[in-house]
């Protein structure tokens, strides 16, 4: 048997496998971690200037 007789394998880019890799795995890294601390309001006095008439 010689290689030219045997079917080739088509090349499938890997670049789109491990970008959708990489972008899963910055998912499941933002599920586990998000919402670990509870937000907090920020609410604090703010003096307003009187109204010019």
């Amino acid at each position: 048997m010689s290689r030219e007789s045997s079917p080739k394998r088509q090349a499938f880019p890997r670049w789109p496998l491990i970008a959708g890799a990489a972008v899963l795995a910055l998912l499941v890294l933002a599920w586990i971690e998000g919402g670990e601390e509870p937000v907090h309001p920020i609410a604090e006095p703010v003096i307003l200037p009187e109204p010019q008439s």
